[in-house]
């Protein structure tokens, strides 16, 4: 099927032209295509195809060093925690503390030795390990709720393990605006 190029109109087979054009006898205005009205160019120093994010600011040396203390602390915590639930789990395992039995049974064994594997990785700097060390010690503690004894204690540390979390967090930012920032100008130098 053709398309007359004034109107746009369909054509009729055997035809010169359009049924429009021919009635209006071609005043009909020329068929103009539809165009976007064009872009407003971007802001100073901003541009569409590279954008990047924005810079995260580096913190002061002091609260690096606090932050690092707090990890290790975090750290220490959970490889003295791991260990004393694997001592515990083992002894009401094998029958020294009966007593126990209810809270600390044969499973206080996989959890201490799961604290000790996230002990590692927190000690690395995975913030993925020390989220879940959090949360299992958070269910531990729902477990203790549960059982009838009254844990608060436990909600104390969980909430200094909070604490330790945004620590490693402020770690993680720091790193990233390390990688962020150009070399200085004496590493750029050729020898």
């Amino acid at each position: 099927m053709a398309v007359c190029k004034k109107c746009g109109c369909a054509i009729p087979l055997g035809s010169k032209s359009c049924d429009m054009c021919a009635a209006v006898g071609a005043v009909a205005p020329a068929y103009q295509p539809q165009t976007s009205p064009p872009l407003n160019p971007p802001p100073p120093g901003w541009s569409y195809a590279t954008a990047q994010p924005a810079p995260i600011r580096a913190a002061a040396p002091a609260h690096i060093q606090k932050a690092e203390k707090e990890v290790k602390a975090a750290w220490h915590w959970l490889a003295i925690v791991g260990a004393m639930y694997i001592v515990l789990g083992g002894l009401t395992t094998f029958g020294y503390m009966d007593d126990l039995s209810g809270l600390f049974g044969g499973w206080a064994l996989a959890i201490g030795a799961t604290f000790l594997v996230l002990a590692y990785f927190v000690r690395r700097g995975s913030i993925l390990a020390l989220v879940i060390a959090v949360a299992v010690y958070a269910l531990y503690t729902i477990a203790f709720f549960a059982a009838g004894s009254f844990a608060i204690m436990r909600i104390l540390v969980l909430a200094w393990l909070l604490r330790k979390l945004y620590a490693m967090y402020t770690l993680g930012q720091h790193r990233r605006a390390q990688t962020q920032q150009p070399p200085a100008a004496d590493q750029t130098r050729v020898a």
